[in-house]
């Protein structure tokens, strides 16, 4: 009986397709990349959709986990969306389980292993996280705080295969996404204790302003006495409680910072 137990216990180790649509962002996808290569779930593969005309091949070749990484491109088609190209990379997917993988953003480590084991855990088709880092580079700074955006963050999530698709649009396709995924799946939302696990970054070419970015320290009623005090009366938003980051935290902002430092980011748009 023993045996058996552990026998089973092997078999629970499925293949998590991690799925990246890029395209002309080397030096911000390799950072991605690196992540992938680095995760402690090992039964995985990274699929790269590129419609873009700079060839990955040789990022992929120095950062990529060898073996694990499947690399697929295709003309540009100005009619596609962002969602559209995130429903073929789905398509080109072979594993059980999948999760966004999106190329300008830092993934833990322990990611994977942590939100499927969730999902596992709670009997649900889905995981997702509440609570990111949000890390703005630009202006000869860096900000790097704590934040949520409502029931989920949508680029978080990770989910077995299933019918829901991403709606055809060019931003928010992954907040829909979510919203379908959850009601076919059930989700599970991991709180304020996992928000190491993943940073989203701005750096000057994402779908989404900077603004957009910090809007996050003030997207509730609740938070604004306390925004407004720090931008208009201390005139400094960093001494906003989002600042004030866990060990955990602060481990990875270090990891990201090892991760930039002497790299340049190649963003053309």
């Amino acid at each position: 009986m023993r045996m058996q137990a552990c026998s089973r216990a092997r078999v629970v180790s499925p293949l998590v397709s991690c799925l990246m649509v890029t395209a002309d962002r080397p030096g911000l996808a390799s950072r991605a990349i690196k992540c992938h290569a680095h995760q402690t779930y090992e039964n995985t593969e990274l699929v790269i959709l590129d419609d873009g005309s700079v060839d990955y091949s040789s990022v992929i070749s120095a950062h990529g986990a060898p073996g694990r990484v499947r690399y697929v491109r295709i003309p540009r088609d100005p009619a596609l969306t962002l969602g559209d190209l995130r429903n073929m990379s789905m398509e080109l997917a072979q594993g059980d389980w999948m999760i966004q993988w999106d190329d300008d953003e830092w993934y833990a480590p322990t990611r994977i292993e942590t939100q499927l084991n969730s999902a596992l855990a709670g009997g649900t088709g889905a995981c997702a996280l509440k609570w990111t880092l949000v890390r703005i580079e630009g202006n000869g700074s860096i900000m790097n705080f704590r934040a949520e955006t409502g029931t989920a963050t949508p680029g978080t999530i990770l989910y077995r295969r299933c019918e829901s698709r991403y709606p055809s649009l060019r931003r928010n396709e992954d907040g829909v996404f979510m919203a379908s995924v959850a009601r076919e799946l059930g989700m599970t939302v991991l709180g304020r204790e996992h928000s190491h696990l993943f940073v989203r970054i701005h750096h000057g070419a994402n779908t989404w302003s900077r603004a957009h970015f910090e809007q996050r320290l003030r997207r509730t009623p609740a938070q604004w006495p306390a925004w407004l005090v720090a931008r208009y009366l201390r005139r400094d938003i960093t001494t906003l409680g989002a600042f004030r980051l866990t060990d955990d935290e602060l481990t990875t902002v270090e990891s990201v910072d090892r991760s930039t430092a002497g790299e340049v980011l190649h963003v053309i748009s």
